[in-house]
């Protein structure tokens, strides 16, 4: 059932780019100029110097200060055909929350079931290296590769009193989008993305023989669909922004289950500090809802909180100071670095609450 949704879902988005190719409005470019006053004939270094011209105002256009570096397919390509990016991210997870209070790992364990509790998480480090690959075949078009390797280590804590931890590392699901800008003003720019999460990170990782728990695999084995609208704008030194996206799985994957939907709204403010430095502010909302399981085979739903698909969901808030540098003596070079620090969290728990994250990049447009 697999091939065939990835291949409607590929038809889906293709059929989207000719359209939007074919029908949209030629767009206006920075360096559009009036039409020259000169009737003589044109001589061929004149046809070749309006050639190259032409060539280098096709990707020429308005632009705004980018989007932090924490927005997922924010930017378009503006100025350039290809872009290279690398970008590093850690997410620490550190203690237990049911509900909108805190929870120690003695009164999990010493709660009366069901479920009945034999051990708990303690914490949950995530490292994820991104590779993103960006071209615009055409300059209302941008698609966008992310190719994520992820390392993984969870700590534990059992009844007994006995600590162990277990650690993963591998390649995640790899990412696909298209983006599609249908604002581009002087101060103003807005844009759609559809992306595809395709499931190349494992679900099936065991330990001694036993399934780990879901936040141990490195993807969720199912395709995902996501949709997103970018808003940015600038005046003078000051930028601000916005953006609207659901990732939703779709099916069952082969254990059975499904990985919730995840809803998220962030908006962001920013001021240029000195030269090409940029300082931002953004404030993110994130709605994740639990797993749907069709089955336990497997997986055992009553050992750990981490096993148990109802208590995956929740809602958080955080704000995320960041930097943003263009490279100084480069051309198109960009350095990024956000911090991410809730400050609201209400879980379907117990689960793991998250402490801290951050994420730096650089990427490079040709």
């Amino acid at each position: 059932m697999r091939t065939p949704l990835i291949g409607v879902l590929a038809g889906i988005v293709t059929t989207v780019t000719i359209v939007v190719i074919g029908f949209a409005p030629a767009p206006v470019y920075a360096n559009s100029q009036a039409e020259s006053v000169d009737e003589s004939e044109p001589t061929e270094s004149d046809r070749q110097a309006g050639q190259q011209s032409m060539e280098t105002a096709k990707h020429s256009v308005p632009t705004s200060p980018p989007p932090p570096i924490g927005v997922r397919f924010g930017e378009s390509l503006e100025g350039t055909r290809f872009r290279v990016a690398y970008s590093y991210e850690r997410i620490a997870h550190q203690g237990l929350r049911d509900s909108d209070r805190n929870v120690s790992a003695s009164d999990v364990l010493a709660q009366v079931g069901p479920p009945d509790y034999e051990r708990t998480p303690r914490s949950l480090t995530t490292d994820v290296h991104t590779l993103e690959l960006a071209y615009a075949p055409h300059p209302r078009v941008t698609l966008i590769l992310e190719l994520p390797f992820l390392r993984k280590r969870l700590d534990t804590t059992a009844e007994t009193g006995v600590e162990s931890h277990a650690t993963t590392h591998g390649i995640g699901d790899v990412g696909f989008a298209l983006i599609v800008p249908f604002i581009r003003k002087k101060h103003e720019q807005s844009q759609i993305h559809l992306g595809l999460d395709v499931p190349t990170g494992s679900v099936k990782r065991r330990s001694h023989g036993t399934q780990r728990a879901f936040d141990s695999q490195l993807g969720n084995g199912t395709v995902d669909l996501e949709w997103g609208l970018t808003y940015r704008g600038q005046f003078r030194r000051w930028s601000w922004g916005g953006q609207l996206q659901g990732h939703h799985p779709v099916g069952m994957n082969d254990l059975d289950y499904r990985e919730g939907s995840r809803f998220e709204a962030s908006a962001w403010g920013g001021i240029g500090l000195y030269r090409s430095l940029r300082a931002s502010l953004r404030m993110d909302l994130q709605k994740q809802n639990n797993i749907r399981i069709h089955g336990t085979d497997n997986i055992d739903l009553l050992d750990d909180p981490s096993d148990n698909a109802k208590a995956r969901g929740g809602l958080r808030l955080s704000i995320s100071p960041g930097l943003t540098m263009e490279v100084p003596h480069t051309k198109h070079q960009r350095l990024a670095i956000e911090f991410g620090l809730p400050f609201y969290q209400k879980l379907d728990g117990p689960q793991l609450k998250r402490d801290w994250s951050v994420k730096a990049g650089w990427q490079w447009g040709f």
